[in-house]
């Protein structure tokens, strides 16, 4: 018998096509800016509407020997080049042309070395992500 839950350990992350293992508690936040769109028609209640979605992927890697994610991922940071950043569990998937926005080293004394990347949707003429225009006026 399957369990009736998806687990974390279960989902997948992907820079560039390359499966990325070596995470530690990912988070996906999504928002929308939001705008006023009352009328009087909407009897006395106020209406909003979504507009720019806003996202940002956040997690720790960790500093293993032998593993390349923590030095490419610091190189991505350092570069500023975008990359494709796939996001799946058994409850969809998620596909975005990212740039790394933060890489903060941690050497705690008794923990091993890693770091706190955040990822956010940026401006990309290539990739596969969602946030590319498609050239059809999308």
């Amino acid at each position: 018998m399957s369990a009736e839950v998806v687990l974390g350990l279960d989902a997948v992350l992907t820079i560039d096509g390359a499966e990325i293992k070596n995470v530690k508690d990912l988070t996906v936040n999504l928002e929308k800016a939001e705008a006023d769109a009352s009328t009087r028609a909407n009897n006395g209640w106020r209406a909003t509407v979504g507009t720019l979605k806003d996202a940002s992927i956040e997690f720790t890697v960790l500093n293993k020997n032998g593993d390349t994610s923590f030095g490419m991922l610091q190189g991505l940071w350092s570069s500023g080049t975008p990359c494709d950043v796939g996001i799946s569990d058994a409850g969809g998937a998620l596909t975005l042309t990212c740039e790394v926005m933060n890489f903060n080293v941690n050497q705690n004394l008794e923990e091993v070395v890693s770091a706190d990347v955040t990822l956010k949707p940026t401006q990309s003429s290539s990739g596969g992500g969602m946030n590319v225009g498609s050239g059809s006026g999308a």
